[in-house]
């Protein structure tokens, strides 16, 4: 009776902390399948930039593939949460017209080797104003960083350029409803609007929870930076669908 008993009560407390608590971390890897929309501009002192086509005008990969790390510190309601995404591009072209970038001019019939980095970080804040039963809503305050750095080089020229590290605020909201079967949908946006700059960040999801603190998700995401200033611009967008595993401690 006692074996009985005690197996019972393992049982009870196994289940009552499977089903009622929660993990404090939450540790996300994610696969992206993006593709590339981009144009850029880039003046430096009196030589106006050209408009450069990322793809059509210097050969840059439209389709590629790229991980990211996320860590969510989970206070009941409360989250801290930070991300890292490193990107990476790179193309060889003959350009088939002059193009002038970051002061310098690259002739008709060269042969350019560019590249460019982009790594992509996210420091945020996560408050949930309703939390049951695998329904989610909350406000997200976001730092996004990014550091970018190009190069473009030809035959005598070597011509690495960087804006710097940019830190930009922005704001959004997160949702998530819970359905039967152990699967959830939700989505998340983020972003900030300023004159003619905005940038953008948003994604949905569909969740499939198979053990407690593990969840496996597949979603769509888009990001975008449109930015203007004076003679310079940038005009970035990636998008496509990913593939992500959450385990939480």
């Amino acid at each position: 009776m006692r074996k009985i008993l005690l197996v019972f009560t393992v049982f009870a407390v196994s289940f009552f902390m499977y089903s009622s608590a929660e993990a404090i971390v939450h540790v996300e890897g994610r696969y992206w399948f993006t593709s590339l929309n981009s144009k850029v501009k880039a003046t430096e002192t009196s030589l106006i930039g050209t408009e450069i086509d990322l793809v059509d005008t210097l050969g840059m990969d439209k389709s590629k593939n790229f991980w990211e790390a996320k860590i969510d510190l989970n206070l009941l309601s409360h989250h801290l949460r930070y991300s890292y995404m490193p990107l990476s591009w790179s193309g060889q072209k003959t350009i088939t017209q002059s193009v002038n970038f970051a002061g310098t001019t690259y002739t008709a019939n060269a042969r350019v080797d560019s590249k460019l980095d982009i790594i992509y970080q996210r420091v945020g804040y996560r408050y949930d104003i309703i939390d049951t039963l695998g329904n989610k809503l909350g406000i997200v305050l976001d730092v996004k960083i990014l550091d970018i750095k190009t190069n473009l080089k030809t035959t005598g020229v070597d011509k690495p350029y960087s804006p710097g590290t940019l830190p930009i605020p922005t704001i959004g909201l997160g949702a998530q409803v819970g359905l039967p079967s152990l699967l959830s949908v939700g989505g998340e946006v983020t972003g900030i609007a300023y004159g003619n700059n905005q940038l953008i960040d948003w994604e949905v999801f569909v969740n499939f929870n198979p053990v407690p603190f593990t969840t496996i998700s597949g979603g769509y995401r888009t990001f975008g930076l449109n930015v203007k200033d004076k003679d310079n611009k940038v005009d970035f967008s990636l998008a496509g669908p990913f593939l992500m595993v959450n385990v939480g401690f």
